[in-house]
């Protein structure tokens, strides 16, 4: 009985997640495909408009999902924190968290079938835009190995998730607004200090980065380092999301 109640309420949030969804997917694509374009024709681009100017990235598919993943990182974090900002807190400002645990659901199935919903909502359309991408390069240029790309988006995925989580947590005791203020401020200092021996080593973003060594790696090989840097992401993700599921449960609503 609990199992259905648990995927009852995840069919149910992720049915009222699709119309962030399809506004996302659209964006990541026109992102994707900006960037593929850029990379193959941005010579013929800047002869166009008049300019001799030729930008010393090589045309390859490594280097356009490079472009791609490199806007997208700090998009997609942004997204992710505005758009769990308000999850749990304007369910608990409007009082309609009450008529959702007044089912026989508790709280822990509750917390995880809403993040669930959210994060999917909000971290798919990414993985589809890429794959799409993928099969548009690999019809008109040099393709990039389905693999790198794979293996590349996992702790791409990983990161975006923990910013997620994170601000979810945070939305279980404070406003929309304010949950996702200090997320993006979490963002912004977590961001900085993986720039700094030893601190980068309380950042995210230090394991997240081996996305760049995957994806300009001649062969991948799978090797202890990056099952360490996944993993010690996975740990990021436990740590909020652990937060969050104890402060619902303990709070008075």
């Amino acid at each position: 009985m609990k199992a259905n109640t648990f995927f009852i309420q995840l069919k149910n949030d992720l049915w009222d997640e699709r119309i962030k969804f399809i506004i996302l997917f659209f964006l990541f694509m026109f992102q994707v495909i900006s960037s593929i374009l850029s990379i193959f024709y941005l010579e013929e681009l800047f002869a166009l408009f008049g300019f001799d100017f030729i930008i010393p990235i090589p045309p390859t598919g490594e280097a356009a999902f490079q472009d791609f993943f490199g806007d997208q990182l700090f998009f997609g974090i942004i997204i992710m924190a505005l758009g769990t900002m308000s999850i749990f807190a304007s369910n608990i400002e409007n009082g309609s968290i009450s008529f959702s645990l007044a089912r026989p659901i508790s709280r822990t199935e509750y917390a995880l079938a809403r993040i669930l919903a959210r994060i999917m909502a909000l971290v798919t359309p990414f993985f589809i835009a890429s794959f799409i991408g993928w099969i548009y390069m690999g019809i008109f240029f040099d393709v990039l190995p389905l693999e790198k790309l794979l293996w590349s988006l996992i702790p791409l995925g990983l990161l975006f998730i923990y910013f997620g989580v994170i601000t979810s947590a945070l939305s279980t005791r404070t406003s929309a607004l304010t949950a996702g203020l200090i997320a993006i401020g979490i963002f912004i200092v977590q961001f900085t200090i993986s720039a700094f021996a030893p601190l980068e080593l309380l950042s995210p973003f230090t394991p997240a980065n081996i996305w760049i060594e995957i994806l300009n790696s001649s062969n991948i090989q799978w090797d202890q380092q990056i099952v360490m840097k996944i993993g010690l992401l996975g740990g990021w993700i436990l740590i909020p999301l652990i937060s969050g599921i104890y402060s619902l449960n303990t709070r008075d609503l």
